[in-house]
């Protein structure tokens, strides 16, 4: 089976090619391989050509203080009456609207037009974070950050479509080898050099192994499964917990660690939601078992060595 991927060379595509590239062929259309989604001729015109039955949808703008950087261009291009003057300020800009909402939304016509199913890779930033039990596939999306809106509104033109679609909210991915760090790889990093951190104790995420949404591709991929899954680890940790965690396990000294709060760490920047503490049931009931933060870093370990 082939997949056309959209932005498969970064840190979860690449590793879910690496691990699945023996059952399945990939195509890869990313800025990597000269690929602009937010041009909608272009797009249009690859995704149709492909001979490929499902589209795997990555490429997103996730700096999260990056895109609420965008909020105040972005609404004074969506403000333009002409819509066709909307897209071509988007197309020049490369706001998050830009990247995450027209180019979702040039991605999904393309699928119409050509008829194939829709993976969307989505986030846990969808939510407010101010739920007080763990949030499940049907709670009703609140973002606060404009990461999270643009998202949102992704997920908006996907579930709207006629398309057969998948929705699958990550949180946090985390790898073991990837030239671009992620959350995980920066706090091993700054340990191993003796630098003192300050984080957040206020702020609840589930963290994602990404080897482990490999399995879940393949699993809803041989199910010909549709609808919202949680793709998310099976541990709730707070920053602090998961630096304590990571100490723990490869023997860095816990004293180099420092508490702080949402309000002090992220000040004049975007906001960042309380409990985004999400539930992956239904993922469980395909047999999957979704890895806690404390047992991928068992694996992240395994494969450093």
């Amino acid at each position: 089976m082939k997949i056309l991927g959209i932005g498969l060379s970064g840190l979860v595509g690449s590793r879910i090619e690496e691990l699945l590239k023996d059952k399945y062929q990939f195509e890869d259309l990313s800025l990597t391989t000269g690929v602009d989604i937010t041009d909608s001729e272009k797009t249009l015109s690859l995704v149709t050509s492909s001979n490929a039955s499902l589209v795997l949808h990555l490429a997103a703008k996730t700096d999260v203080n990056g895109c609420e950087e965008d909020k105040k261009e972005d609404i004074k291009i969506l403000g333009y009456k002409d819509i066709g003057k909307q897209e071509e300020e988007f197309k020049i800009k490369k706001t998050a609207w830009a990247v995450n909402v027209l180019g979702t939304k040039n991605i999904v016509e393309a699928c119409i037009k050509s008829g194939k199913k829709l993976i969307y890779i989505s986030t846990d930033f969808v939510f407010d974070g101010k739920k007080e039990k763990p949030y499940i596939e049907k709670d009703s999306p609140n973002p606060v950050n404009w990461y999270g809106r643009t998202k949102y509104e992704g997920e908006k033109l996907v579930a709207k479509s006629n398309l057969p679609w998948m929705i699958l909210r990550i949180a946090y991915p985390y790898r073991a080898n990837f030239p671009r760090r992620d959350f995980v790889r920066v706090l091993i990093d700054k340990l191993e050099n003796r630098e003192k951190l300050k984080l957040v104790t206020d702020h609840i995420m589930t963290p994602t192994f990404v080897d482990d949404l490999s399995t879940v591709l393949d699993k809803i991929i041989e199910s010909d499964l549709t609808g919202v899954f949680h793709a998310v680890g099976s541990q709730f940790v707070s920053p602090l917990e998961a630096g304590v965690i990571i100490s723990n396990f490869f023997d860095f000294d816990k004293n180099l660690l420092q508490q702080t709060t949402r309000e002090e760490f992220f000040k004049n920047r975007a906001l960042r939601p309380f409990n985004l503490a999400l539930k992956n049931d239904k993922i469980q009931k395909l047999g999957i078992k979704m890895k806690t933060f404390e047992e991928g870093l068992g694996e992240i370990k395994k494969q450093l060595t």
